[in-house]
């Protein structure tokens, strides 16, 4: 008897405590406040609608438009995948078809004509470089770097990677034909643009200090020489 009654006591208790609780949370009213839409002024007889969007949530902040929209989008961690590679080369092709930015707007200040045409050069041919890089980093996954003796037990699976490495390369090829035409079309306006490390890009490729064109050919060459020398491990097992 003693027991039942505690426990009718403490299902009693726990009923009433859950009461008040309910009543605490329903009796105070809500004030919460967002305060990204307090930065406009409520003095203003007229307020423009756009006032009234948070600056975190406008549009043009949010969905990119604009060539430099997706360029600001690419990215590069220290530990990166063939997803993240991918998805950068999308974002970057993206940007490449894309209008650019009012001149106002530009990633550096410029104030003729002649400084805007440059601008333009200078970011279709740093972009065309980032995509061509890409495309080199992915190919470095598929391409072996050397051919052993025992390699001859996966000859079927290295071919096929080796084949998967060359298309890599050969897709590669174009946005760096692409980066060199615009780099020597920028060359020809004698105006240096507050770019830092891609102007100093333009002119090594102009001087033939940076040549990715030979770079790619080369990695074409030792993948054929690979080939020779995994046909040359299968025939002679046989």
């Amino acid at each position: 008897m003693i027991k039942s009654a505690i426990n009718i006591v403490q299902r009693r208790f726990r009923s009433a405590i859950a009461l008040v609780v309910l009543f605490c949370l329903f009796s105070i009213p809500g004030r919460a406040e967002d305060y990204q839409y307090q930065y406009f002024e409520e003095t203003k007889e007229y307020t423009p609608f756009s006032d009234y969007i948070p600056k975190v949530r406008l549009h043009y902040k949010t969905v990119p438009h604009y060539l430099e929209d997706f360029y600001e989008l690419y990215g590069m961690k220290q530990y990166y995948n063939e997803n993240s590679l991918r998805r950068n080369i999308e974002r970057l092709r993206t940007g490449l078809s894309s209008k650019f930015r009012h001149p106002s707007m530009a990633l550096t200040r410029v104030e003729t004509q002649e400084e805007y045409l440059k601008y333009r050069h200078l970011m279709f041919m740093h972009m065309n470089i980032l995509i061509m890089r890409n495309y080199l980093r992915i190919a470095a996954r598929y391409d072996k770097r050397q051919i052993n003796f025992y390699h001859r037990d996966f000859a079927r699976e290295i071919r096929e990677s080796l084949t998967e490495a060359e298309g890599l390369y050969r897709q590669a090829q174009p946005y760096w034909d692409a980066a060199k035409d615009h780099a020597f079309r920028a060359s020809e306006i004698k105006i240096t643009l507050d770019l830092g490390f891609i102007e100093s890009e333009r002119k090594s490729i102009v001087r033939g200090d940076l040549d990715y064109g030979r770079i790619i050919g080369g990695y074409l060459e030792k993948l054929q020489a690979k080939r020779e020398r995994l046909a040359a491990l299968e025939t002679a097992r046989r």
